[in-house]
């Protein structure tokens, strides 16, 4: 019942909210930490997330409920109240929102992963071409972590693109669009990833994000190698689309 809600609904929580009890959960979730009390780390996220979630997860709900729901309005009904409970303990909902996004985040980091092996070839020859994989892998896996869209910065690319994507205009685009939040979130997640089966691409990627973001994000070395995979995403979509 309530899966079907989540389904039909979309709800989740947004990436940018989670904090370190859903990660201990999708590191549960990879394999790590065996024998861990499952059940107390929902518990503690849903009490972490929740309050904040609450609100909003009820407005979707609320949009929701104003269209035909068919056979799923008595499930629609029930998830209703689960959502108009401010108290995040049992509550049904929150526990399961909370631990759709550790299965998200738990994919995300296992894909991560995937991204620094595929590297690590290139990386561990130490030659003219590993900083540049290792920065390509690196923008990879905050795309990855953070789940960023190009659609989220579709004007800002397209005016990349018109000025011929010029070192300045890649000067602009990062200005544009590198908030310090971000970039911060970003070297945040880089030192959630592990590199068991690509030590010289992970030790390469955390060399790369080591320190806070510089002031200026045109000069980030984690921020550029993550928006010129964004560039790439685009292309590959604009081409897949005929536009």
């Amino acid at each position: 019942m309530l899966a079907g809600v989540l389904q039909r609904t979309g709800l989740a929580f947004p990436r940018g909210v989670l904090g370190e009890e859903t990660a201990r959960i999708a590191r549960v979730l990879n394999g790590d930490d065996v024998g861990a009390d499952l059940d107390g780390m929902v518990t503690a996220a849903a009490a972490a997330l929740w309050p904040e979630m609450q609100p909003s997860t009820l407005a979707a709900l609320r949009r929701h409920a104003g269209q035909p729901a068919g056979a799923d309005g008595e499930s629609l009904r029930r998830v209703m109240a689960w959502a108009e409970d401010p108290d995040a303990e049992g509550n049904p909902l929150a526990r399961a929102l909370c631990v759709r996004a550790a299965q998200e985040l738990a994919g995300a980091h296992a894909r991560a992963a995937r991204t620094l092996e595929q590297a690590e070839r290139t990386v561990a020859r130490g030659d003219s071409m590993a900083a540049m994989a290792a920065a390509n892998a690196m923008g990879a896996v905050v795309v990855e972590l953070l789940d960023l869209d190009p659609e989220d910065f579709a004007d800002e690319i397209y005016a990349y693109v018109e000025r011929d994507e010029s070192p300045e205009a890649m000067d602009t685009l990062a200005r544009s669009t590198g908030d310090e939040e971000t970039r911060a979130w970003a070297r945040r997640a880089l030192a959630g990833i592990t590199g068991a089966g690509a030590p010289s691409t992970a030790a390469a990627v955390a060399a790369l994000a080591d320190g806070p973001p510089p002031a200026d994000p045109a000069g980030d070395a984690v921020w550029v190698p993550t928006l010129l995979v964004l560039v790439q995403q685009a292309f590959e979509r604009a081409l897949t689309s005929g536009e």
